[in-house]
Parts: structure tokens; C-alpha cells; sequence
């Protein structure tokens, strides 16, 4: 009975590790996209602006892709958002879109939880409606941008099928995660067994509503 158990539970982290890998609406081959990134709002105790203007600094640099995604200048974005009388986040977002041109708009936020930091993305699908949401945490200051750049390097792949060496990396620190449960005593898996159906799949997009 344990064996059965332990045979669903492999198959459920491994049907995870393909939607980690595989859940992609990329852009159209051939096609190039125009995406705006708007500065990251930051909820800290101290100053962490020069943060804030490295975290678009890796974003421009990681995002831009030569003949497939163009990035809008951030001197341009300051431009328009001067220009922008409302606070209403989705006007703005639709605003710097049309304004710009882009099919992409990339928002985020760094907030400070003690002495760790919380890093939320969301890119904008703006044909569509639709977005996706990325994510990390960072334990130090110092860690901040190069997890920017991880979820820099799952943008790429998931929204325009890119894929780079740090995604690679990715791939593989998942992969060597799934060997190392493989390898644990059975017992020590049995508490993680999910209630969930692991056939069930569903699009990482969401529905973007807005006026």
C-alpha cells in the first residue's frame, strides 16, 4: 500500500516539474513585441531607491531581445507617467499601453517583512487581458537583484518562450530537488502527499478585470 503512495507522490512532483517547465503562452514566432516596464513600488522602513533603479536596470537589460522584444526607454516611461493626472493603477497601466504602443506592461513591488524582502511582479497581457503573476523572496538586501534577475529569466520563457542560462539553472535546481525527495526514506514522503487530483491543469494566466 506505502509503494502505491510513494509511486503518486513521484508522479505528482514530476507532473509539477512539467508545469513549472512547460505552462507557456509564448508570443508568436517571427513577431515583435513592445513591452513597458513602470518603476517598482517600494514598502521598506529604510531607503532602498537604489534599489529600485537596479531592479529596472536588470529588467531592461534581461528583457530586451534584438528583432523579437523591444523595451520602451525608461526616460520615456518617466515621461508619460508625469503626464498621467490619476492614481487608478489599470488606467495607468492601459495609459503607458496605448501611449507606448506595447503589448506588455510589467508592474512590481519590493516590501520589506524585517529584515527580509518580498519581490511581486505582474506582466500585463494587454490584447488579451490576461496577466501573469512572478514572485521570490530575498532574505538579505543584497540578494534583491539577482532574484530580479530569476524572474526576469521566467518572464522570458513563459511569455516569449526565451530561454536563457539562467533558466537553465532553474530547470536543473528543480530537477535536483525531485532526485533528492527521490532519494529521502519513504516515510519522511508520506505526510507530503497532495489531496489534490495532480491530472488537474489549469493556464497560469488570469482573467484581468478592469473599467
Amino acid at each position: 500500500m506505502i509503494y502505491k503512495y510513494i509511486t503518486r507522490f513521484f508522479l505528482t512532483v514530476l507532473m509539477m516539474f512539467v508545469s513549472f517547465t512547460s505552462f507557456a503562452f509564448p508570443a508568436h514566432a517571427g513577431e515583435t513585441k513592445t513591452i513597458s516596464i513602470l518603476p517598482f513600488e517600494t514598502i521598506a522602513a529604510e531607503d532602498i531607491s537604489y534599489v529600485q533603479t537596479g531592479t529596472l536596470r536588470m529588467l531592461h537589460s534581461r528583457m530586451a531581445w534584438k528583432e523579437r522584444v523591444n523595451v520602451i526607454p525608461m526616460r520615456t516611461i518617466e515621461e508619460q507617467l508625469k503626464a498621467i493626472d490619476t492614481t487608478n493603477k489599470n488606467q495607468i497601466i492601459q495609459t503607458i499601453a496605448k501611449n507606448t504602443k506595447s503589448d506588455y506592461v510589467l508592474t512590481g513591488s519590493i516590501t520589506q517583512f524585517s529584515s527580509a524582502f518580498s519581490i511581486d511582479t505582474r506582466i500585463y497581457d494587454i490584447q488579451n487581458r490576461r496577466y501573469l503573476s512572478f514572485s521570490d523572496q530575498s532574505k538579505v538586501l543584497s540578494e534583491l537583484i539577482p532574484k530580479v534577475n530569476f524572474i526576469a529569466a521566467k518572464i522570458n520563457k513563459k511569455v516569449f518562450n526565451r530561454k536563457t542560462v539562467v533558466y537553465d539553472q532553474l530547470v536543473k535546481t528543480e530537477k535536483d530537488k525531485i532526485e533528492a525527495l527521490r532519494r529521502q526514506n519513504p516515510e519522511r514522503l508520506m505526510p507530503d502527499i497532495p489531496k489534490t487530483d495532480p491530472s488537474e491543469k489549469s493556464s497560469p494566466w488570469k482573467f484581468w478585470e478592469y473599467l
